[in-house]
């Protein structure tokens, strides 16, 4: 995705594509075929890596595998969005991040179907140029920092979290932009736009390997704690039982026996099925740390 000119137009753009989505939904909905035959399927913001959006199309090849209905990918301008749009019913279904996950449960805006373990790799990276200076998560203070979304774990929450722990406010000893994407992000520390960039640990070896930043070049000056929950697959809390229960059957196999799905998501071990939000608890300590209450960003 390109970089955007705030998080409030981009969840209008995506809201608008979501709106009409729903208007033909709603159609399909009318003729009584719709929630029986057809799901929509949406998938976060990532990168406009060709590589990931095929993933992105396995995975919702996946979702009709083990549904055995007919599958239409969509995915929204932010993270938020995906939240919102399974909350109003334009979605179906939905692949979180983490405390797009947490919040989404803790306003009792979807039905959590599954979610993996926590890994123990770090989540984030903070990238600074080598030439900058900024060798640490101290040396960050004065300096601009590129986050991803409000709803990005491992580009928002998680490194926000390492810098808190580092003794930085955001605001008052660093100053923060939203880049709208995980490459955007990065292209802006390459081109001397901000000082720091963080995204999320998986993707870094990507972006030397594309090219997108110079592994001579660009340094990891800081490594967040690992996400103490996993990725989430949830879906809108009218979906009828016989697709829930199929996807909960069918889709864990089937993902974690994807190679190139299980990286991309971090997939490990057998995932929890119909999780109690106790399973978040651990992401809302994270946000309260940081001085955010998942309650407020809605």
């Amino acid at each position: 995705m390109h970089a955007r000119a705030g998080i409030i137009a981009t969840s209008i753009l995506g809201l608008l594509a979501v709106g009409a989505l729903a208007g033909c939904s709603g159609d399909a909905n009318a003729a009584g075929s719709n929630t029986k035959t057809e799901l929509v399927f949406a998938t976060p913001p990532g990168t406009d890596d060709p590589d990931e959006q095929a993933i992105m199309g396995q995975l919702s090849t996946m979702v009709g595998e083990a549904s055995g209905r007919t599958v239409n990918n969509l995915q929204p301008a932010d993270y938020l969005g995906v939240v919102e749009a399974v909350r109003n019913g334009s979605v179906d279904v939905a692949v979180l991040s983490q405390f797009s996950a947490a919040l989404a449960y803790k306003t009792e805006s979807v039905d959590p179907l599954l979610v993996w373990p926590a890994s123990t790799e770090p989540a984030s990276f903070c990238l600074a140029r080598k030439d900058s200076g900024i060798q640490s998560a101290a040396d960050v203070k004065g300096k601009q920092v590129a986050f991803i979304d409000p709803g990005s774990t491992t580009g928002y929450f998680m490194p926000k979290s390492l810098l808190a722990k580092a003794g930085l406010t955001d605001g008052t000893d660093y100053k923060s932009t939203f880049a709208g994407s995980h490459d955007s992000a990065v292209l802006a520390l390459a081109n001397g736009n901000v000082d720091v960039a963080c995204t999320a640990r998986q993707l870094y070896p990507t972006f030397i390997q594309k090219g997108v930043i110079k592994e001579d070049q660009i340094a990891v000056i800081a490594k967040s704690d690992p996400i103490p929950v996993g990725i989430s697959i949830v879906v809108r809390k009218d979906l009828d039982n016989e697709a829930r229960e199929a996807l909960k059957a069918k889709l864990p196999a089937l993902m974690t026996g994807n190679k190139e799905i299980s990286k991309t998501f971090g997939i490990t071990g057998e995932p929890t099925a119909d999780p109690e939000f106790s399973t978040y608890a651990p992401l809302v300590d994270v946000a309260e740390s940081i001085g955010v209450d998942l309650q407020d960003i809605r």
